[in-house]
């Protein structure tokens, strides 16, 4: 079963490069969206890592991280004021997307898919938190790519 997860978390990350790599520089930070599409980006990564960790305890955001960046929206889920102040690059969201792809075998490799998910506001098991993590990278990614389609961009890759 861990093998049939990389089967499916691999494929949806490299769909959401696919929509960083055809991302013009002009629809990247545009304003005019609530969330620019670099957001989108840097909030499906951060919890895709966020979810793949043993849970909140543990977990160690990305060396570039920056508090509350990952919430979308004006404000984070308990209720702080989001503060945006610098743009995270394509660049750097792609050395993220690395990071995490890198170390995602050994992370799903590491426990029992069975056992609950450590994560006290989902009531899932690990297999079922792995699930929910897939559908929420495809859910943005599926965003992005409606995004760029209504810029007139195609080529947006199915990966299986």
């Amino acid at each position: 079963m861990k093998d049939e997860l990389l089967t499916a978390y691999t494929p949806a990350l490299a769909m959401l490069e696919n929509c960083i790599d055809l991302c013009p520089e002009n629809l990247w930070a545009d304003e005019q969206y609530s969330n620019p599409f670099w957001r989108i980006v840097y909030h499906t990564l951060f919890y895709t890592d966020f979810y793949l960790s043993d849970g909140p305890q543990n977990f160690k955001p990305w060396t570039e991280h920056l508090p509350t960046y990952n919430a979308l929206g004006d404000f984070t889920p308990n209720g702080q004021q989001v503060a945006i102040t610098a743009v995270y690059s394509k660049e750097q969201l792609k050395s993220y997307l690395s990071a995490i792809t890198a170390t995602m075998a050994g992370r799903i490799g590491e426990v029992s898919l069975t056992e609950p998910c450590g994560f006290y506001w989902i009531k899932k098991s690990k297999l079922g938190l792995h699930l929910y993590n897939i559908r929420h990278i495809q859910h943005h990614t599926g965003q992005l790519v409606e995004r760029l389609h209504q810029n007139n961009i195609s080529g947006i890759n199915w990966k299986g």
